[in-house]
């Protein structure tokens, strides 16, 4: 793109409705795992009068999206620091620290209270798991330094926000279930909240609402489950979002950019036996390459995996290189690995310095731990990556665009909307001319 059209680009975002000296706000909305047709369709047979309220005339991208792994933690950490999993550093919702011996899975039963800043299960729960492993700075930072309020409500990611809504003692003991979340009593708590914030406290600069349910629905019962969850669950709670917003301002939407998204898409499960054996077969090709049990360590997201090797006695140090390429071989030449994984490579420069020594990526359909029920993500393939983006803002064009998007890009634009920089995150969305 020209200097010219990237500016002029870029005009167009910072312009619209606004005037000199108004107040510009921003509403980012996640829902959680829901692929970009799922929410298209269900939007377009108008089972959702709470979203076509608040978007009206927007801008849909057809070809946005998410980040590998298409898994939660990366790509709900893409959104929020406009940067890939290479560089914000959470490469999932599994890694392996490497300097400290230290496996992190962040939706574990053990783990996931730690994002929420649960500090009865330690000190480094204190700031947020993913908040303290962040290596890339947040919207909400920025946002900050640019004298804007923020409000985050039940989201992993708040560093930097001036009000962050977590889950606390009682929304615990309503939507905990043993080990197990009641994910729709998640976002009915969360939506409380955040209706609770916006009537006593009037509506901050930029607003996140996180819901996490229809993700969880979707694993269990497959995509299907997920437009009646849409329609019946979340989008009355954005009708009563919407409510609290307008008793505020009742022009609120005059000065409010309104942004929905995913953070990753899905697939339906396939019964695939070879699947339900990966981690053993894997783990057995690799230990004929030289590799012991105790010298492996597999950092899973759905449909890849990260191979970390240990060199000798320290995890520290990475293995020779000639060694680390017969394990890509022995997994190549795997005659039953064949049947799931599409290849195996060698850690690139690109790559992050927390990943793997090698990176597994499975064939479109095949995920790890596949017993054919529900649905996934993870993979590389068009449907896991396929997320929803929807923008309207004031004076904006509406309709739907082929423009190249990714949620890497939101975080400027909205950044741009506000009238501050997201430095070190990724252009903003080209938005055409209304």
């Amino acid at each position: 793109m020209s200097f010219s059209r990237r500016a002029a680009l870029w005009l167009l975002i910072a312009a619209g409705a606004a005037t000199a000296g108004e107040r510009r706000r921003a509403l980012i909305v996640v829902l959680d795992g829901v692929r970009r047709d799922t929410f298209e369709q269900t939007y377009a047979g108008g089972a959702l009068p709470g979203f076509s309220r608040i978007l009206g005339s927007a801008l849909w991208y057809d070809r946005a999206e998410s980040v590998l792994p298409s898994v939660t933690m990366a790509g709900q950490s893409s959104i929020f620091t406009g940067t890939p999993p290479a560089r914000h550093g959470i490469l999932g919702n599994q890694w392996f620290d490497r300097a400290t011996g230290r496996a992190y899975d962040y939706v574990s039963a053990g783990t996931a209270p730690c994002l929420y800043a649960f500090t009865w299960f330690g000190s480094e729960c204190r700031d947020g798991l993913l908040n303290r492993h962040l290596l890339a700075p947040t919207l909400y930072e920025a946002a900050t330094a640019a004298g804007l309020s923020s409000a985050v409500v039940f989201h992993p990611v708040w560093r930097g926000a001036t009000r962050a809504v977590l889950p606390g003692i009682l929304d615990a003991l309503t939507f905990l279930q043993g080990a197990d979340v009641d994910f729709e009593a998640f976002d009915r708590r969360m939506a409380q909240h955040a209706i609770s914030l916006v009537t006593s406290d009037g509506q901050p600069d930029l607003l996140t609402l996180y819901f996490a349910g229809a993700d969880s629905i979707a694993h269990g019962h497959g995509i299907a489950s997920q437009p009646p969850y849409l329609a019946s669950v979340i989008d009355p709670l954005i009708d009563r979002m919407a409510n609290a917003l307008e008793a505020q301002d009742p022009d609120w939407r005059a000065s409010t950019m309104i942004v929905v998204t995913a953070d990753h898409g899905r697939t339906d499960a396939v019964a695939n036996p070879e699947d339900r054996t990966l981690v053993r077969d894997l783990t057995a090709a690799i230990a004929r390459a030289g590799y012991a049990g105790d010298q492996i360590r597999l950092a899973i997201n759905g449909g890849m995996a990260y191979v970390y090797l240990k060199n000798g006695d320290s995890w520290a140090q990475l293995p020779p290189p000639e060694k680390a390429a017969a394990v890509v071989r022995e997994i190549g030449a795997d005659a039953v690995l064949a049947n799931s994984v599409a290849y195996a490579r060698l850690r690139q420069e690109s790559d992050s310095p927390r990943a793997g020594d090698l990176v597994v990526f499975l064939k479109p359909g095949h995920y790890f731990g596949n017993t054919g029920l529900g649905s996934h993500h993870g993979n590389a393939d068009a449907l896991d990556l396929a997320v929803p983006l929807v923008i309207a803002r004031p004076g904006g064009p509406a309709g739907h665009t082929a423009l190249d998007a990714g949620i890497t890009r939101i975080a400027a634009t909205v950044a741009a909307f506000l009238g501050f920089a997201a430095d070190g995150a990724d252009p903003a969305l080209e938005i055409p001319p209304p």
